[in-house]
């Protein structure tokens, strides 16, 4: 998995990781669950890649996080629409929005974080 990411810029690497996460967020809503899948494999393709591990933390958490308010997986999502009577539609045509906006700006914060080596102090 490292080799054909190793021709990449550590930026697309750590955006790809930000976009992987968003997508198996979907599959598994836990954080726990999906740091438990997910960082075992994303630490060392970080280490491999040369980007530092707190990269990858913060493509993970950006990842979870804002995915949670918007896929149908998450379980407090759909009681807190439920209790609403909102429908699940009607919120992810509101929240997308913001939803892209958001994710525009963890790019940006990603971005910056591998440009100035963000890593242990």
């Amino acid at each position: 998995m490292s080799q054909p990411l190793s021709a990449l810029p550590p930026v697309a690497t750590a955006l790809g990781m930000f976009i992987m996460n968003s997508v198996f967020n979907f599959f598994v809503s836990s954080g726990s669950g999906q740091a438990a899948i997910m960082m075992p494999i994303q630490t060392p393709l970080a280490d491999m890649i040369g980007i530092f591990r707190q990269v990858s933390v913060l493509a993970f958490q950006f990842g979870d996080g804002f995915s949670n308010v918007l896929y149908p997986t998450s379980g407090p999502l759909m009681a807190s629409l439920a209790v609403a009577g909102v429908s699940w539609i009607k919120w992810a045509k509101w929240f997308m929005p913001l939803f892209l906006i958001w994710s525009a700006i963890a790019c940006i914060l990603l971005t910056i974080a591998v440009l100035i080596n963000l890593g242990p102090f």
